[in-house]
């Protein structure tokens, strides 16, 4: 190179190999002066060219910050290289703070990329779950109240059915009365001989009629007892239900509350990822 170069450009490309260790990731330095491009250490990751000769313009970042005095940061798109990064650049001043040129370095961002992309699908997903556990938990108290309706009906039907035994046995004891009743007037028809063969026949159907009564009653009540049986039996599920509901109703909840805290855990990790 034909011109003189700053000694303390000259200490930093000296340096560049030592400033590339610094770094966990390959990165590539560039420096330059006022005037161009006079130093390229390249990446073995990064396809970028070496871009050392370069003659500046004043539409270059690289120009802007010595122009400014001011870091520039600044996103290069996966488009152009074939690799997402990030260049940082930063002015060079020499003993009087006069900018004599600036040191470029780039950085690969794909894993960062990547990161910020799980993230987001964590963040995603986490919302999603929390939004099926919310209405799981909706269904499960639905499905604990439709549970305590049907043992409320449970108990109502208990007690009509109660109300019913009581009016059977008041029709058995009318028709047991009856019987007697019967009975009685066929010995005092009997005791009437001829005159009373007519009110004989109305002591007979009395007695028929009670008969009928009393097996009506002992079928209706069989009856009774066999749904009672079977409603026993639903209340008795009913009721197992309502326990297991309430049971899955506490797991949900304690679920749900668990992936709330992933989800706040993931938007924190996504707020962060977009800050590095």
């Amino acid at each position: 190179m034909d011109r003189n170069i700053h000694e303390t450009l000259n200490k930093l490309i000296e340096l560049a190999p030592i400033i590339q260790t610094l770094f966990d990731e390959e990165v590539m330095i560039s420096i330059s002066d006022r005037e161009e491009v006079i130093f390229t250490l390249l990446s073995k990751e990064l396809g970028m060219p070496d871009s050392t000769g370069y003659k500046l313009t004043s539409s270059d970042p690289v120009f802007q910050v010595m122009k400014t005095n001011k870091r520039l940061s600044s996103y290069i798109p996966k488009e152009l290289y074939g690799t997402a990064a990030r260049t940082i650049i930063s002015p060079i001043v020499d003993e009087n703070r006069q900018v004599i040129g600036s040191i470029s370095i780039v950085f690969s961002v794909e894993k960062h990329d990547r990161f910020v992309r799980v993230a987001e699908q964590l963040a995603a997903s986490s919302e999603e779950i929390s939004a099926s556990t919310t209405e799981m938990s909706t269904s499960s108290h639905e499905l604990t109240g439709y549970m305590n309706n049907l043992l409320d009906a449970y108990s109502e039907m208990t007690n009509q059915m109660n109300q019913t035994e009581k009016m059977l046995e008041l029709i058995n004891s009318i028709a047991q009365s009856s019987r007697i009743l019967g009975l009685n007037a066929g010995i005092e028809a009997a005791r009437s001989g001829e005159h009373g063969r007519g009110f004989s026949i109305v002591a007979k159907e009395i007695t028929k009629l009670a008969d009928r009564s009393a097996e009506s009653v002992d079928q209706i009540r069989q009856l009774l007892n066999s749904i009672k049986e079977k409603v026993d039996n639903v209340a008795q599920t009913v009721s197992q239900t309502v326990e297991i509901s309430k049971h899955q109703s506490t797991a949900i909840e304690e679920i749900s509350q668990s992936i709330q805290h992933l989800s706040d855990v993931a938007e924190t990790i996504e707020e962060l990822s977009k800050k590095i």
